[in-house]
């Protein structure tokens, strides 16, 4: 009699915890995310009255920490890197990227939440075409201020974000080096250049969370010089791309 009245009393407190457990709140805990990523950019070159456009795909890493896919409100950050490398017949393009955002988030709801973010960060780019069988490299350095609005909705065991913003580059510097011919440095002119992502975390509750997403960024480059021609030579670089990346 007496493991018949414990049983029921033990499936009766399994069917009441039941809902609640499906229904717990997502972990706000900030994640640790490593992953892969693939883009696809169209490069549009201008200078004086030429123009040339190319095609390149890229492959990479990227890692970042913080709590800006988990936060439901206050204060909000974000520590992130990413290396990209493409190679063409015999053209080389090299990539790294860090920044950092920090921001305050609003709740809507209790599932709606809007943040305001602003932050900074560091780019480098190295173009190494083959150019009549000669070594030449040109590489771009610029760090960059960013200013982004964030929507978050938070589904029972999943969180969708969108992000708009625009980054500027600040004091960017160019460096060409052509095999043993020498190398020279120029100024770029400051730039501002929008960008836009819709990133998914899934399975937030489980032992592996999963979060993938895409991007697009708009970059122009311009040579900041005094002379007609470097007046109107820049490259406008539009790129599209996809991250996958387990978080921790």
């Amino acid at each position: 009699m007496l493991t018949a009245k414990l049983l029921r009393h033990t499936c009766a407190l399994a069917l009441f915890s039941a809902p609640l457990a499906v229904m717990a709140a997502p972990s706000t805990d900030p994640l640790f995310t490593i992953g892969l990523l693939g883009s696809y950019s169209t490069f549009e070159f201008e200078g004086g009255s030429k123009s040339d456009k190319e095609h390149l795909a890229q492959g990479g890493v990227f890692a970042n920490y913080g709590n800006k896919m988990t936060a439901e409100s206050g204060f909000i950050y974000q520590l992130g890197g990413e290396v990209k490398y493409s190679k063409k017949n015999d053209d080389k393009l090299k990539e790294a990227q860090a920044d950092l955002d920090l921001g305050w988030r609003a709740a809507l709801d209790a599932r709606n939440f809007v943040d305001v973010i602003v932050g900074g960060g560091y780019n480098w780019t190295r173009f190494e075409p083959e150019i009549n069988n000669l070594d030449t490299k040109l590489t771009l350095k610029s760090p960059f201020a960013k200013v982004a609005l964030g929507y978050n909705h938070q589904f029972d065991t999943s969180t969708l974000r969108a992000e708009v913003g625009v980054r500027r580059s600040i004091d960017g510097r160019a460096h060409l080096k052509v095999d043993d011919f020498g190398s020279d440095s120029v100024d770029m002119k400051d730039r501002t250049n929008p960008y836009a992502e819709v990133s998914l975390l899934m399975n937030q509750n489980g032992d592996m969370p999963i979060n993938a997403g895409v991007y697009y960024t708009r970059t122009e480059y311009k040579i900041d010089e005094d002379s007609p021609v470097a007046d109107n030579t820049k490259l406008k670089r539009d790129e599209f791309g996809v991250k996958v990346g387990l978080a921790f």
